[in-house]
């Protein structure tokens, strides 16, 4: 890649030169104007500078839904410290150590011998005795698993697939990683949630999630995109990928196929998965058991389930709702301890407070005393 210099020297084009790819400096003023006015700025802006439509009006209502607004936490975030100067900002490293992959990973080192090269491909519906071809394929290869499952999905909702999953961690010691889609993740917990699944018990299953491209405006809003890769690794020999999603419309409904590939071509899904692996975001799942037992977690999971985009109107009353959980046993935490100055212990299941003294007109009378229930 030519540098600042080479491109002075050689006098090629403008200085600063245009970026490579698909940019367009057109269409990236056009997503500011939808951003922050609507589908109506949008439409105006492209009639006032007499441009084609770039985004069919699905696209246009789902970025207009899902613009994020800028969070304080990012704004006190950006800004720079006092002492920061070029010579000290990095932008090709990340001041955050990726995350590892703890459970183990095979060791094939580059140009290792991953099987001979054969690909199969499975269709759905299928044709003869096996009308749910992919979803039968895919099952076959988590039974066959025996070291490491890597999985990237959009959406994860088929309880049978789960289930083979839970069976190889829990019968065969197989070791499992899950990647998936940031949107649809409330989904996947409340298909835990409805099993009786655990997933903080699941000792070896890693369960995180991501997100597509971040753009971000000059407001500091920003556009979140989808993660649309479906692959599955299976132990660093053999990769399931396809339009086939792991839900039920998937396996039963929904037209779709699968390749099973295996050979040299593994090495590029082994590389791609660990690159997400990298950029993907751990769920912390105590803050959701938390927010279960304070009966908020089915507010949120009936929140994201009644739309398929998180609008910004639901991502507002999602954070609202966490922050109404936890600010209430912050609350309850702080009465019971300054009750507890005056508590005297009597039972189980109670905290009874002394009825202390006060004065009142030059005498002393009872101030009304309480129960605590634990």
């Amino acid at each position: 890649m030519a540098n600042a210099s080479q491109y002075l020297e050689e006098g090629a084009g403008q200085w600063p030169p245009r970026p490579p790819g698909p940019y367009s400096e057109a269409q990236r003023l056009a997503l500011e104007e939808l951003v922050a006015g609507g589908p109506e700025a949008l439409r105006a802006f492209l009639r006032r500078e007499r441009l084609p439509p770039f985004l069919s009006e699905p696209e246009v209502q789902a970025i207009a839904r899902g613009a994020v607004p800028p969070a304080a936490a990012e704004e006190a975030a950006a800004e720079a410290s006092l002492d920061a100067s070029s010579l000290t900002y990095f932008p090709e490293r990340s001041d955050a150590e990726p995350p590892a992959l703890e459970l183990g990973w095979p060791g094939f080192g580059s140009g290792a011998f991953r099987g001979l090269t054969r690909v199969e491909a499975h269709f759905q519906p299928g044709a003869g005795d096996s009308p749910y071809g992919c979803k039968e394929a895919v099952r076959r290869q988590i039974r066959s698993a025996r070291q490491m499952i890597a999985l990237v999905m959009d959406s994860f909702t088929d309880t049978d697939i789960f289930t083979d999953l839970l069976e190889a961690c829990s019968q065969r010691q197989v070791k499992a990683y899950i990647l998936l889609d940031q949107s649809s993740f409330s989904h996947f917990l409340k298909m835990c949630k409805d099993l009786g699944v655990d997933l903080e018990q699941e000792k070896l299953m890693r369960v995180r999630n991501i997100t597509g491209n971040t753009y971000y405006t000059r407001s500091g809003a920003k556009i979140v995109g989808k993660v649309h890769e479906k692959f599955m690794l299976i132990d660093g020999i053999r990769v399931t990928t396809g339009s086939y999603s792991f839900t039920w419309m998937d396996g039963k409904l929904n037209s779709s196929n699968i390749l099973i590939l295996s050979g040299p071509a593994v090495a590029h899904f082994d590389q791609e998965f660990r690159t997400l692996y990298a950029h993907s975001k751990p769920v912390n799942l105590k803050e959701f058991s938390s927010s279960k037992k304070n009966k908020v977690f089915d507010e949120l999971v009936r929140i994201t389930v009644a739309s398929r985009d998180l609008t910004r109107e639901n991502f507002l009353r999602m954070e609202f709702l966490y922050l109404r959980a936890f600010v209430g046993n912050l609350k309850r935490k702080r009465n019971w301890m300054h009750a507890s100055r005056e508590a005297v212990f009597v039972s189980s299941n109670a905290m009874h407070v002394s009825p202390p003294l006060t004065k009142r007109n030059g005498s002393l009378i009872m101030r009304p005393h309480w129960i605590i229930e634990r």
